[in-house]
């Protein structure tokens, strides 16, 4: 069973090795890019949704994919043994290409200080998540 706030699973470790191929290329089609555009708008004009630090957002956009709970344990266990913890960390590190990581990247080399807004979580294992998150707030260096 899967806690979505803090992904807690014990998921088999061979199912979830042999379903990720197939799991990523449903999520390339149903998720990366809806989930680009909450957190990471294509026109500044548009509002970011907040990540916040679980998997609220994956899970309303794949269940109106029609993704039943059977499915979300399958898909958030490959997604976690990716490296995605939680939503922005879906885009960051598990999805091939994004805005997120691009605006990322290009703020950085700009010498621009990124400031994560959602708090680190525990991970399963108790290993913490400090990965920045996608509504980042930028200043000066």
């Amino acid at each position: 069973m899967v806690c979505f706030t803090c992904m807690e699973t014990d998921p088999d470790h061979d199912l979830i090795s042999s379903i990720t191929p197939d799991v990523m290329t449903c999520l390339e089609r149903s998720l990366f890019r809806k989930r680009d555009d909450l957190l990471c708008p294509e026109h500044p004009s548009q509002s970011r949704a907040d990540c916040s630090g679980d998997y609220q957002l994956s899970k309303s956009i794949l269940q109106a994919a029609g993704f039943d709970s059977s499915e979300l344990t399958d898909i958030f266990g490959v997604l976690g043994s990716q490296g995605g913890g939680c939503d922005c960390e879906i885009l960051y590190n598990v999805a091939e290409s994004s805005r997120l990581k691009s605006e990322y990247w290009r703020n950085r080399a700009k010498g621009l200080e990124v400031h994560a807004k959602h708090v680190p979580h525990s991970r399963p294992g108790g290993q913490i998540a400090v990965d920045e998150c996608v509504t980042f707030a930028y200043s000066s260096a």
